[in-house]
């Protein structure tokens, strides 16, 4: 996976629960407006639990590892985001590698 694009939402969290119960990770990087590529992470669920973004931390969507993932997605009632183009700021893409379909 290769990612181009990030947020944050300075007013709320997000929550990604499976709804299949298929693992998927979320790339996440800690908050603060001085951004890295080395700064993310990715954050691995093997399907059996959800995965809960805090105010202000960088991250960009749910990917799941199979081929198809369902996900419940909740965010806050207000719907700010602050973003970041990687390629174009950053000058980089991130590289998340996924294991093969299990």
């Amino acid at each position: 996976m290769l990612l181009w694009h990030c947020n944050y939402h300075p007013d709320g969290g997000q929550l990604f629960w499976p709804l299949d119960g298929k693992p998927f990770v979320v790339p996440v990087a800690r908050p603060g407006d001085d951004l890295k590529a080395e700064d993310f992470v990715a954050l691995w669920s093997d399907g059996s639990f959800g995965i809960y973004i805090h105010p202000g931390i960088w991250h960009e969507g749910v990917f799941p590892v199979t081929p198809s993932g369902r996900f419940f997605d909740k965010q806050g009632k207000v719907h700010a985001r602050v973003s970041c183009d990687l390629a174009n700021e950053l000058g980089v893409l991130l590289n998340v590698p996924l294991p093969g379909a299990i």
